[in-house]
Order: structure tokens, then C-alpha cells, then sequence
């Protein structure tokens, strides 16, 4: 793949004249490099004999855009989380480390390219061919870590249509949490059922994927419709469908989210162990007023569990639990703050988020979690410089309890 990068980029440059003379010199006078430095320690300690684990992270995530010639731009990343010091504690995943969470190993430095690609933009068209984050609904970051996932193949996002994006994706390969080399798309599902006690040989074929994304503003109503199929043959196919309605209640704003998913696997997984065929539906439905935003939630699992190895947009989304177990049903509420910016707290944001998970006809499987969460802003002391903690209680029926505490320090900047 890098081979062939550099043979599309050195094609790139020939075939263009203006890019290879003046062009070449405003790739590097328009272009851009942002990122930010972060310090993390994430802790997770159980009240049984489970081995609890803890990291600290100090790194990064940089990118680098050229200017835009003829439609044509070049674009890389860089991503680092190297490990303080060794805890005697178990892994926790923030860093590299010879084993599973919770394994006694010693931790290593994960440093890689996180985005290296080529992109034309012609005709509101826009073709990316190279490493790169995805921001689709089943498809995505997956920022749950200190570097988030990315993907290798090749995306299309066209907005000729007022308020209408529609995308294709073709990804072969992806890098997870604390990868240093890309990985089949296939080893990502197989590994999501090894974790599950299930191994199986899942088809090497790509990932292919067509969203609709559309926009309606209407004088009382705002209305936003996202539509994805993603398929790998002989694996599985999966459809997801969300509305977002909003609007305005005199000083009062409200929300409506319903999505509904549906997966199944297809040809040679379907005769399997592993095989399924499920669906996850659910809503969120909020209101805003003053600085707060209260949210309820509910969602409803189907008869196997949603398979989802490469980010997501599951209906109830904590700290450490999600919704997705077989014949689960699940409720959720949300209470966010945000202080006003003329507040001697601006900058300041909290929450508290509730759910309960429990499965149709056991009784023994419920989990209760709870999680509290602090932002502070501090932009206006220092820019790009903020601070979070964040802690979960998490209560199991089946298995030992557990708190779950994150700090996080960030510094952005952008050039």
C-alpha cells in the first residue's frame, strides 16, 4: 500500500503541470498542521478478585494538511501514547502491552502513522484514497482511547445535492486502539468474536459501505436523516438507519433520535458457530433550557449480539458498558450542565448518566452503571488547554463490581 501511495502522489505531480510549478509551492504555503499533546490515567478496580488495571499515557495526535491545487491535496498524521511508567497493576489499554487487559505485562510506547493519503476534490466530489479516520455511523474512530482507529482503502463523499451527502467507502485494512501495523478488516470481526469465546476463520474481503446523509430545515422544524449499508461478502451485511428531529418550544429546545439497526451474517459465516441475525432499535428524546439538557433513553437488543469491532453508534453509549447483548432491554437518563460564558464557571460542563441493562428471561444478567463526568474549558486562561475526570460505578450481577476512573489533560494548538 505505501508503495503504491507513492506512485499515485509522484503520478499526481506529473500529470498536473500547474501542480508541479507554482501549484507545487501553495501545497506548502495553504497548508495546515493542528493537533494536540495529552496526558491520560485511566483506572479501572474491581471489589473481587479480578486484577485491576491502570495506564498513563503521555503523546499525541498531529496532522498535517497540504494546500488544495487543482482539486488535489496530500494529507498525513501522526499518533503517539507512550507509557510513564510501568504500574503493577493490570493492563488497561491506553499503551501497548504483550497481552489482554488485565494482563501483569510490561507496557510499550505505540507511535505510528495514523493518516497518510491523497484526496481530489473536483465537481463536489471528494475522493480519499490512503490511511484515514472515518467519521461514519458504524465506521468511525472509535475514540474510547488515547489514539483513536484508523482505516486504509479508499471513501467517496459527493455534496452536489443541497443538503444531501451521499458516501461510499472500500477499506480493506484498520489499525485499533494500540496497533502499530494495519490489520485485515476481516481479523477485526474475528477477533470481535474470539471475545466472545468464539473462533472462527472469517473471509478476507473489504468492508464496502453507501451512506445517505441529508439535512431539512424547516421553519419550526429541524429534521436530519442518516442512511448506511455496510457489507462484507461471505461475512456479514448490516443497514442502519437514525432521524433527528429538533425544535423550539418557546426558551425551551427539544429532541427526538430514533435509529433502528439490522445485521445478519451472509454466505460462508452463516455456516458457522458464529453466525447471526439481529437488530438494535431504540430513541433519545431531550429537552434544553438554561444551560441543562436532560435526556431519556431506551433501547431494545435483538436475538444476538450487535457486532460492532469498528466504532459505533449503539443507542445507549457509558463509560464501560453498552447497549448490545442478545435480547437486551435497556434504559438510560442523562442531566448535562454547561455554565454560562459570562459565569465566573465558563467553561465548565458536567453530566451524570444513568442506565440499566437487563436481558429478557435472566434474571442474574443485569447491570446497573452510573457515570459522572467534568470538562473544564480553560481557553481563556491558557488556549487549547483543558482538563476532564470522568468516574463510572458499575454494578454487575454476574461478575465483580467496579469504578472506573479517567483523567484527562489536553493542550491543542494549530498553525
Amino acid at each position: 500500500m505505501k508503495t503504491r501511495m507513492h506512485y499515485l502522489i509522484a503520478a499526481s505531480l506529473v500529470s498536473f503541470p500547474t501542480l508541479a510549478d507554482d501549484g507545487l509551492a501553495n501545497l506548502f504555503n495553504d497548508g495546515s498542521f493542528k493537533g494536540q499533546f495529552q496526558l491520560f490515567d485511566f483506572q479501572r478496580n474491581f471489589d473481587g478478585d479480578t486484577q485491576d488495571r491502570r495506564d498513563t499515557s503521555l503523546g499525541g495526535l498531529f496532522y498535517l494538511r497540504s494546500g488544495e491545487v487543482n482539486g488535489i491535496q496530500f494529507g498525513g498524521a501522526f499518533a503517539s501514547a507512550n507509557p510513564i511508567w510501568d504500574s503493577s497493576d493490570g493492563l488497561y489499554g491506553l499503551v501497548g502491552g504483550a497481552g489482554a487487559p488485565g494482563s501483569l505485562v510490561d507496557r510499550t510506547a505505540v507511535n505510528r502513522l495514523q493518516e497518510y493519503f491523497v484526496s481530489g476534490n473536483w465537481f463536489d466530489t471528494k475522493v480519499t484514497y490512503g490511511a484515514q479516520e472515518l467519521r461514519t455511523p458504524m465506521m468511525n474512530p472509535f475514540p474510547l482511547r488515547a489514539i483513536p482507529f484508523t482505516y486504509r482503502g479508499a471513501s467517496i463523499k459527493n455534496t452536489s445535492i443541497d443538503n444531501l451527502a451521499i458516501s461510499a467507502l472500500y477499506i480493506t485494512d484498520y489499525m485499533g486502539w494500540t496497533n502499530d501495523t494495519f490489520a485485515d478488516v476481516s481479523d477485526g470481526v474475528a477477533g470481535e468474536f474470539a471475545r466472545k469465546g468464539i473462533k472462527v476463520d472469517v473471509e478476507d474481503n473489504p468492508m464496502i459501505a453507501f451512506g445517505l446523509d441529508h439535512n431539512l430545515a424547516l421553519s419550526a422544524l429541524n429534521m436530519k436523516t442518516s442512511l448506511w449499508y455496510y457489507g462484507m461478502d461471505d461475512v456479514y451485511d448490516q443497514y442502519y438507519l437514525k432521524l433527528s428531529f429538533s425544535g423550539e418550544l418557546g426558551s425551551t429546545g427539544w429532541y427526538f433520535t430514533p435509529s433502528y439497526l439490522k445485521q445478519s451474517s451472509n454466505g460462508k459465516l452463516s455456516q458457522t458457530d458464529a453466525q447471526f441475525d439481529t437488530h438494535q432499535a431504540g430513541f433519545h428524546l431531550g429537552v434544553k433550557w438554561s444551560g441543562f439538557d436532560a435526556v431519556v433513553k431506551y433501547v431494545q437488543t435483538g436475538d444476538d449480539d450487535v457486532v460492532a469491532p469498528f466504532g459505533d453508534e449503539k443507542v445507549i453509549i457509558q463509560q464501560v458498558v453498552q447497549s448490545g447483548r442478545a435480547n437486551e432491554d435497556a434504559y438510560g437518563a442523562q442531566l448535562s450542565y454547561r455554565f454560562a460564558p459570562d459565569s465566573a464557571l465558563r467553561g465548565v460542563s458536567a453530566y451524570v448518566n444513568w442506565a440499566t441493562y437487563d436481558i429478557d428471561g435472566e434474571d442474574n444478567q443485569g447491570i446497573n452503571e452510573t457515570d459522572f463526568s467534568v470538562w473544564y474549558d480553560l481557553n481563556h486562561f491558557v488556549e487549547g488547554f483543558s482538563v476532564r475526570a470522568r468516574h463510572a460505578i458499575v454494578n454487575f450481577d454476574a461478575s465483580d463490581d467496579l469504578t472506573d476512573t479517567r483523567f484527562y489533560l489536553y493542550y491543542k494548538f494549530g498553525l
